[in-house]
């Protein structure tokens, strides 16, 4: 890769060189190649990109602990601090709810279920059993109620401890939120822990930079691995269910987001669109918004012009709650599954499917793969067997790509828009 390049284009070329050198091996060795003869390609494709990923993982809890913390302190105010809040949480759950929504008409109106042959999927490896009647009577409100009430629950941390142990960003965030509003209330008794955690601040964006020198060639490793197990033939058979998630994805990320960002935000989506373009192809490498959530605040801060008070406050917390892409993937493969299952859903069973859908995405952890657990949930509300996720894992893989990419651009747009509702800032360029 050319060293006059920006990180962006080497990440491109990464991922370009990824799927073509990884299609090619699945024809010709095979997705097996650790077994095969390349035994040593086998061991670089597996561990080069969990190296990566691991680096970016490593600094997710000091990023968000120190991040959150240190904006909410020089939020100053506690009002200030609940407005911006408000503001976030809303456009959350607007931009959720619209992309549910989007996916809903467009499964409905293209039908991907309908047409294709049990049998094309079975010779894949993907079996599923057709219910002789599927109960969908009185379900739904009452997991919709306590998705939200465990939610909010579970944010408030037993042990802060604990919570940073596991990673948990959600307790984290709660945490950090709390801790910074009781130190800026003390004020100048403070001033030192306020020191601490800014200097942790600068010194996991210095590791961030050191980290994304070798991004490019992980991510190159990592797309490979994916289309090498992936290959062509399942994504020719469940071309039609594919083609409905990802032009959803495409509407959402290229119509709902960018006229938001227009209107409401006062920001050149375009612009915004090129500062935050290193991010986005990361998170389309990685299929996880949280390990892409540093380089995501990076790019928001210091190419996008957000003021870090209002970026590190708003992008780990949508990192955790705004699940855009996720939501829309669910409510289209819960229609699809049901559509070959030969099961109708009527008009209030897919209100069921809105609302679940987007009260789920809430709680999606920001890892791959997160969208099948949750998906349990949406599957559960409207009495459909939780064996119909075996439809879809033959592709979830990239199309987890996909949806995670549209949950960090919903992120970036926030902080435009929560930047501009609240400071006036930034302004369309």
């Amino acid at each position: 890769m050319t060293k006059g390049l920006d990180l962006q284009w080497k990440i491109l070329i990464g991922i370009l060189g990824g799927i073509l050198i990884g299609v090619w091996l699945n024809q010709t060795v095979g997705p097996d190649v650790q077994e095969g003869w390349p035994w040593t390609l086998g061991i670089l494709l597996k561990y080069g990109g969990e190296i990566f990923l691991r680096l970016l993982r490593m600094l997710i809890v000091p990023l968000v602990a120190a991040s959150v913390f240190s904006a909410v302190v020089n939020l100053g105010q506690v009002g200030e601090l609940g407005k911006v809040g408000i503001h976030t949480l809303l456009y959350y759950f607007a931009t959720t709810a619209l992309a549910v929504l989007t996916g809903l008409i467009l499964v409905n109106w293209i039908h991907p279920g309908h047409g294709i042959d049990p049998e094309s999927l079975r010779h894949l490896g993907i079996e599923f059993s057709v219910p002789e009647a599927v109960s969908i009577q009185g379900v739904g409100d009452r997991n919709a109620v306590f998705i939200i009430l465990e939610t909010l629950i579970e944010m408030i941390p037993i042990n802060p401890f604990e919570a940073l142990a596991k990673a948990d960003v959600l307790q984290i965030i709660f945490f950090s939120v709390f801790f910074g509003i009781i130190a800026g209330k003390l004020g100048k008794k403070t001033e030192s822990v306020r020191v601490l955690v800014e200097a942790l601040d600068l010194i996991v964006a210095k590791s961030i930079e050191w980290v994304m020198l070798i991004a490019p060639y992980c991510i190159f490793l990592l797309v490979t691995d994916i289309f090498m197990d992936l290959g062509l033939p399942v994504l020719q058979v469940l071309a039609k269910y594919a083609f409905t998630v990802f032009f959803g994805l495409c509407i959402h990320a290229f119509v709902t987001l960018p006229l938001l960002v227009w209107l409401i935000g006062g920001y050149n989506p375009f612009k915004l669109c090129k500062a935050v373009s290193t991010a986005l192809m990361t998170a389309w490498s990685t299929a996880s918004s949280a390990a892409t959530l540093p380089l995501t605040m990076d790019c928001v801060h210091r190419k996008a012009g957000v003021p870090s008070k209002i970026s590190d406050f708003v992008l780990p917390l949508g990192a955790t709650v705004n699940m855009d892409g996720t939501a829309l993937y669910e409510s289209v493969a819960v229609i699809f599954i049901a559509e070959l299952m030969g099961i109708q859903l009527d008009f209030s069973m897919q209100i069921v499917v809105f609302i679940t859908a987007t009260l789920a995405a809430i709680g999606a952890a920001a890892v791959p793969g997160a969208g099948l657990v949750t998906m349990g949930i949406v599957l559960t509300a409207v009495g459909l067997p939780l064996d119909g996720i075996g439809l879809i894992l033959a592709i979830d893989r990239l199309l987890d790509q996909f949806r995670t990419t549209v949950n960090v651009w919903g992120d970036t747009t926030a902080a435009v828009v929560v930047a501009r509702l609240d400071q006036g800032s930034p302004q369309r360029r």
